[in-house]
């Protein structure tokens, strides 16, 4: 195995892409599964003879096979033998894992960090001005912004709304009403999220006080820390947390009384995953797919902070948490979610955001009862999910889903589900839901809410309705990892609005028709052995350990004979920034690099 070694204060060794790395140099094949007369033989045909449009049918974990402008070489940087990481490209997918020890709590979240800036580096940039671009891209209305690239005025107003709103989660920290382990996690979040801009931009770690009775407020840093940028050569903290706050800012923004008046928004906004939990015996099966731009950096991240350890899916570099929502940790609970199609909200700029509640939920929960009460600790309007969940430990299973007014919470050790509610307004919260989508064996995510109450709160439709019926016709049949795989990478050659889809193509089922640069760009198969092999790590890095976690692919699906490939598309203009012109890969079980 190669690797790279770096160790601090010496410089990184950044690579730009050339056009011809971004090139995929291997052709690859694949079956193509015939056109049959009935729909559901179809679908049955796909899932047993194992023609996804994944290339799903290779594993070869550990080896690199398709890395344009990903380097498959491992490289690893330590501040010293409390405090390292390290990152690889395999198959397209960056792997990243950080360990981080320290009798302060603070201390070894913000050293996380800053290991994992100084990985990701540039990366983070490119989150930056992808995010952007996606928001562009992803809209056909162009509301917001209304140009490629966003112009300084529209700079200007995204962060003031950012800075407001970290104030009032300062604010929120400070609140002596905040229960005290809460605010304490969350601190410890914080300190991360700096540790990675100080990784970024330091040689070394900052001198900070690290007691928990200070926090980095606006005095704390320069005016021009406080600034977004675009395309520009230096990252600045704002530019960090948009990048972690970028799915509640574009809620913030869309539902704005400018732009919806009465809170009802006509614009088409984008749409995320598929998703599905299926009970196999004794053992739970999770998955999930990402339907995102196609600028987005779908990576794996695994962290150990001292008594902490969690792997997720991180929507891209320099996230504290996953916003795929996909992992698990050492307490056993594994999650995912699916983002609710929403065509009314009422959004909090000031409340405590989804990002920041998800990942504390993520990192720290033992239970999924707990689970429930860190997501539930305000409700914005903003990135409103229904959030899957699995408890390894005890075989019960949960989900969780939310309208700007309500949570919803369904609870099941295998039986019927039993449903609660919890009002954020006082007024009822029915908990009636679509049994078709929750049942005792399976939990489908369509980003259509199974609550009657979530659907009418947020006026919500279900854009692509194939996916339910696939998911109806195929969840009964899985029984293993392999035949989860297939289904979570299911796509009709008819229709690429499926379960694994596309929305570049400009055509499927589907009311609501748009052509855009978005669809399924990964997919995720994990289960509770996973969870439990993984709870018994010492959590010590170690780059031969055979150790690993969930299987993941990078790429979209293949429609008439490819993937969706920047350079022959509608948007071949469109500039690349560490993602590659093909979106292509292969199922891989993930190295964790720790024993």
């Amino acid at each position: 195995m190669r690797v790279k070694k770096w160790t601090f204060g010496s410089p990184f060794p950044f690579e730009e892409a050339t056009a011809t790395e971004r090139k995929r140099g291997r052709q690859l094949t694949r079956r193509v599964a015939m056109r049959l007369g009935c729909a559901m033989v179809v679908i049955a045909a796909a899932l047993w003879a194992v023609p996804t449009n994944a290339i799903s049918q290779e594993f070869t974990p550990g080896r690199s096979y398709l890395a344009p402008g990903r380097t498959p070489e491992i490289t690893t940087y330590s501040l010293d033998a409390k405090a390292s990481g390290v990152i690889q490209a395999i198959n397209n997918i960056v792997n990243l894992t950080v360990v981080s020890r320290d009798t302060n709590d603070l201390k070894a979240e913000y050293r996380a960090g800053f290991v994992q800036g100084k990985l990701q580096g540039k990366t983070i940039l490119s989150a930056r001005d992808n995010s952007w671009d996606n928001a562009y891209l992803l809209d056909p209305s162009h509301t917001f912004p209304k140009q490629h690239g966003p112009t300084t005025a529209e700079l200007s107003e995204a962060a003031d709304m950012l800075n407001a709103n970290y104030a009032a989660f300062l604010d929120y920290l400070r609140n002596p009403d905040t229960g005290a382990l809460t605010a304490y996690r969350l601190k410890r979040l914080l300190f991360r999220l700096v540790g990675i801009y100080h990784g970024v931009v330091l040689e070394q770690p900052a001198e900070l006080d690290f007691s928990g009775n200070w926090l980095p407020d606006g005095s704390y840093f320069q005016p021009a820390e406080l600034a977004l940028g675009y395309e520009s050569a230096g990252l600045t903290f704002l530019d960090l947390y948009f990048v972690n706050a970028f799915c509640d800012l574009l809620d913030v923004i869309s539902f704005s009384p400018e732009l919806t008046p009465g809170g009802v928004r006509a614009a088409e906004h984008p749409d995320k995953c598929s998703a599905f939990l299926k009970r196999v015996g004794n053992e739970v099966i999770l998955t999930h797919n990402t339907w995102a731009g196609f600028l987005s950096q779908s990576m794996t991240q695994t962290l150990v902070i001292n008594d902490d350890m969690i792997t997720v899916n991180a929507g891209t570099a320099g996230l504290i948490g996953s916003t795929t929502d996909f992992g698990y940790n050492n307490k056993g609970i594994l999650f995912n979610e699916t983002t609710h199609r929403a065509s009314r909200s009422v959004v909090k700029p000031l409340g405590l955001w989804v990002f920041w509640r998800a990942a504390l939920a993520e990192q720290f929960a033992g239970s999924i009862t707990e689970f429930f009460d860190y997501i539930s600790l305000d409700n914005t309007g903003t990135y409103q999910n229904g959030y899957m969940l699995v408890d390894a430990n005890t075989g019960e299973t949960g989900l969780v889903e939310m309208s700007y007014r309500c949570f919803i919470y369904y609870r099941s050790f295998g039986g019927p589900y039993t449903v609660s509610s919890k009002s954020m307004d006082g007024g009822l919260c029915d908990t009636d839901y679509d049994a078709e989508m929750v049942t005792p064996d399976y939990l489908m995510g369509i980003n259509y809410p199974a609550s009657i109450q979530v659907r009418n709160d947020l006026q919500s439709t279900d854009n692509r309705p194939e996916r339910r019926v696939q998911f109806k016709n195929l969840l009964p049949k899985v029984k293993n990892l392999q035949i989860a795989r297939n289904v979570i990478t299911y796509t009709d050659p008819t229709n690429p609005l499926s379960i694994f889809g596309r929305w570049d193509l400009g055509y499927g089922v589907t009311d609501y028709p748009k052509q855009i640069p978005d669809g399924s760009l990964d997919a995720k198969v994990a289960d509770t052995t996973m969870v439990r092999s993984f709870m018994g790590l010492s959590g010590i890095l170690d780059t031969e350990s055979p150790a690993s976690g969930f299987w993941m692919l990078y790429g979209t699906p293949w429609v008439k004979g490819k993937p969706f490939i920047w350079s022959e598309s509608l948007w071949s203009w469109q500039p690349l920034r560490d993602v590659p012109d093909r979106l292509d890969g292969k199922f891989t079980l993930m190295p964790l690099y720790l024993r």
